[in-house]
C-alpha cells in the first residue's frame, strides 16, 4: 500500500485501487491532490502484475471538483495558479486515456466540475443510486477543464452538450445514465464492490486482446484529445482573468463551501 495525504494506492489480485482521501472536502481536488493523483496514477498502472484500476472517493463524494478555497487563496495569481493546477490535472487525463490498461469509476454522492471529467476519463463509470451531477462551471464564472467539453460533446451533440454545461447544469444519475455517461447504476452500498468485481473480470481477461479493444474504441479521443485539452486551458485561464470569475469565486468560498456541487442547483 502507498499512502499519501490525498491519495491512496493499493494492489490486490492484480487490480490497482487509487482512492481520493480529502472527504472533509468532497474530495475536491486543490494543487497538491492534484499533483497526489497524478503521481498515484503513474503509481498504480507501473505496478508489476496490474491489469486494471479502479477510481474511487472515499466519504460522502467521489469528487467535488477544483477546490474553489484554493482558487480564492491565490487571488493575487489566479490565472496562472489555475493554469498550473489545469496542466497537472490534463497530465492525469491523458495518462487515464494512454494507459492499456482498463480503468473503471466507481463513483457517488457530488460528483462536480473536474470530477466528471474524471470519471469520464475512465474506461467505464459505474454509479451510486446516490450521485448527482453537476458542471458547475458557469456557475463560478469559469469553462471547462479535463476534457469535459470534449467528452459531452462526443455523447449527446455539441447543443445538449452546450445545455449541460450551462443552463442544465445539474442532472441525476439516471439523466447521466441515459445519456452515456454511465454504464451501470448500482445500490450505493455495492458501488465499490461491483467495481472491484468488474476490474477482476477484465484483469482475467486475456491482456492484449483487452488492451488492443480499449485503443480501438479509444482510437478518436487519443487522437484529439490532447489538442483539445490545450484548447480548455486556454478558455479556463481567459474565464480566470475576469472579475465575474473572482467575484464568485470569492462568493463560493465565504460561504465555505469547497465546491458549488456541495447544494447541486439549477441556474
Amino acid at each position: 500500500m502507498n499512502n499519501d495525504q490525498a491519495v491512496r494506492v493499493d494492489f490486490d489480485c492484480e487490480v490497482a485501487t487509487i482512492t481520493l482521501q480529502r472527504p472533509h472536502s468532497l474530495n475536491a481536488l486543490d494543487f497538491g491532490a492534484i499533483e497526489s493523483l497524478r503521481h498515484a496514477i503513474d503509481r498504480a498502472i507501473a505496478m508489476p502484475g496490474a491489469r486494471a484500476v479502479v477510481l474511487r472517493g472515499e466519504g460522502r463524494s467521489f469528487c467535488g471538483g477544483g477546490d474553489v478555497a484554493a482558487m480564492d487563496a491565490h487571488r493575487g495569481d489566479q490565472p496562472a495558479f489555475i493554469g498550473r493546477m489545469i496542466d497537472s490535472f490534463h497530465a492525469s487525463v491523458m495518462t487515464l486515456n494512454r494507459t492499456e490498461l482498463p480503468v473503471i469509476a466507481s463513483v457517488h454522492g457530488a460528483v462536480a466540475g473536474g470530477g466528471i471529467s474524471l470519471a469520464l476519463a475512465c474506461d467505464l463509470v459505474l454509479a451510486a443510486r446516490n450521485t448527482r451531477f453537476v458542471t458547475a462551471y458557469a456557475q463560478l464564472g469559469g469553462s471547462a477543464d479535463g476534457g469535459l467539453s470534449f467528452r459531452l460533446t462526443q455523447r449527446v451533440g455539441a447543443s445538449r452538450a452546450f445545455e449541460l454545461l450551462t443552463l442544465h447544469s445539474s442532472f441525476t444519475v439516471e439523466e447521466a445514465h441515459a445519456l452515456g455517461f454511465v454504464n451501470r447504476i448500482v445500490d450505493a452500498e455495492r458501488a465499490d464492490e461491483e467495481a472491484l468485481a468488474w476490474a477482476r473480470r477484465l484483469a482475467a481477461m486475456p491482456r492484449q486482446s483487452i488492451a488492443e479493444l480499449k485503443q480501438l474504441t479509444a482510437v478518436q479521443a487519443r487522437d484529439a484529445l490532447q489538442a483539445h485539452l490545450d484548447r480548455e486551458k486556454a478558455a479556463f485561464v481567459r474565464c480566470a482573468e475576469t472579475e465575474d470569475f473572482a467575484n464568485r469565486v470569492a462568493a463560493f468560498a465565504s460561504r465555505g463551501n469547497a465546491r458549488p456541487s456541495a447544494e447541486p442547483r439549477h441556474e
